[in-house]
């Protein structure tokens, strides 16, 4: 417990104010640590994974429809014999009991099943649409975190700007106040300032719910509690997107956007299933081989007997007619075939909509950052203006509590302008299937160590 006379020292001393800045600093995570918690907490994630996996056996199960088959069959048999009446001499009448044991061996091996040959391609057009999945998956966890990790960011630099238009809104309402008990100035400037901060305080108050909500967003992806995260630095570098052509952006956009990629193999996913479904109608061609071993104990007409039968079939299938089954079954591929196309060409309708968006929001956000870099210079000045004036009579106190409105807008406005620049730049690049862990890294380096 530190005693009453070194109190005053410290709380005096430089030092301690740098010793918690530098604590503060080593307690927060960045951009890139979060990501890393992601990457093997998030469930959306780790989802993508499985789903990888589950279609590689996909890939297996269709394959081993045109592998050798082999099965065992073992029976016995209880069987009881009433012989009621015989034209043998010996066993005219009777009754007898006798097991019968039989194993058979069967292999199958299939010459010809050409739905099985479709199902095979089907499944490979599968696996490497899930392994696209799983990359997109990546590049949206990257999305992800980013956005979420930028909302936080945004979130606390809005409870602060308005915890500090709450204070100066309370010391324009102490002015006014005093002021007003001095027959200096009217009753209303008093209400005014009164009615203001009684906003401000419900402000500040939402902003406390929205940044415990923007952390439970971050909380969703890594698993744990968000506790202090870094702050951007004052000063980033702004680049507008490379090149400067939205045509060439959009052209790449519809030629390598996973979203677009993937619905390309859902359609060739669908032409397979209609393939296979009309394979319904062709003939099957199969190679058995079969070994039956069959040994019957006795029976009233004689003994028992061992007898071993080998088999050799090639067996040839032609379906004729299944009540309409296949053809049904075909005409519904079509349809899905055909809904696919078009769900491939909303898409690209909709990625070139995309990207154009995001390469207009990057360059909006750098105008947008720039702009209000100005806008919160002018608000300074004219806050300080109407201090100035409302002192000697000039402002009305609700001219000064509209500045200061207007002043930590503009503050928290030109914050966010920062973070839409940063999110808007991650946007482009994943439109255009380009982002990657290094513009994370590079990201990251534009937070305070």
């Amino acid at each position: 417990m530190i005693s009453q006379t070194v109190k005053p020292f410290l709380n005096r001393s430089p030092f301690l104010v740098l010793f918690a800045l530098i604590a503060s600093t080593s307690l927060a995570e960045n951009l890139e640590e979060i990501y890393r918690k992601a990457v093997v907490h998030d469930p959306v994630y780790i989802g993508s994974q499985y789903t990888q996996e589950a279609a590689v056996e996909s890939l297996a199960q269709a394959k081993s429809n045109y592998l050798p088959n082999v099965v065992l069959d073992i029976e016995r048999t209880e069987t009881t014999q009433d012989i009621i009446s015989s034209d043998n001499n010996v066993y005219q009448t009777g009754r007898t009991s006798f097991p019968t044991n039989s194993y058979t061996l069967k292999l199958t091996q299939p010459l010809f099943q050409w739905s099985s040959i479709v199902r095979i391609r089907q499944a490979e057009v599968e696996s490497k649409k899930a392994e696209l999945e799983y990359l997109k998956a990546r590049q949206e966890l990257m999305l992800r975190v980013s956005e979420r990790y930028m909302n936080i960011l945004a979130a606390q630099d809005a409870l602060a700007f308005s915890s500090a238009e709450k204070a100066a809104v309370k010391r324009q309402l102490d002015l006014a106040s005093a002021r007003h008990d001095m027959g200096l100035a009217r009753k209303t400037d008093k209400l005014d300032a009164e009615a203001r901060y009684a906003w401000v305080h419900s402000t500040s108050v939402e902003n406390q719910f929205a940044l415990a909500d923007a952390k439970q967003e971050l909380t969703e992806s890594i698993g744990s509690q968000v506790n202090i995260l870094a702050g951007l630095k004052e000063k980033i570098v702004l680049e507008s997107p490379s090149p400067q052509n939205l045509q060439v952006w959009v052209e790449q956009a519809t030629t390598a956007n996973p979203d677009l990629l993937l619905q390309r193999y859902a359609v060739e996913i669908a032409r397979h299933e209609m393939d296979r479904q009309r394979a319904g109608h062709m003939p099957t061609v199969d190679l058995v081989v079969r070994q039956n071993y069959r040994e019957t104990q006795g029976t009233l007409f004689g003994g028992g007997s061992e007898i071993v039968n080998r088999d050799l079939l090639l067996r040839l299938s032609v379906p004729i007619y299944e009540g309409g089954y296949t053809s049904s079954r075909t005409r519904e591929a079509a349809a899905l075939y055909a809904k696919a196309r078009q769900e491939l060409e909303q898409i690209t309708r909709a990625i070139t909509r995309e990207t154009t968006s995001a390469y207009h929001g990057v360059i909006s956000s750098i105008s947008k950052v720039e702009a209000l870099q100005q806008t919160l210079v002018a608000q300074e000045r004219t806050l300080e203006a109407k201090r100035q004036g409302f002192k000697s009579g000039l402002n009305t106190n609700i001219q000064v509590l509209d500045a200061e409105r207007d002043l930590f807008q503009a503050k928290k406005d030109y914050a966010q302008s920062r973070y839409d620049y940063l999110i808007n730049s991650l946007r482009l690049k994943k439109v255009t299937n380009n982002l990657a862990e290094q513009d994370i890294l590079s990201l990251n380096k534009w937070l305070k160590n």
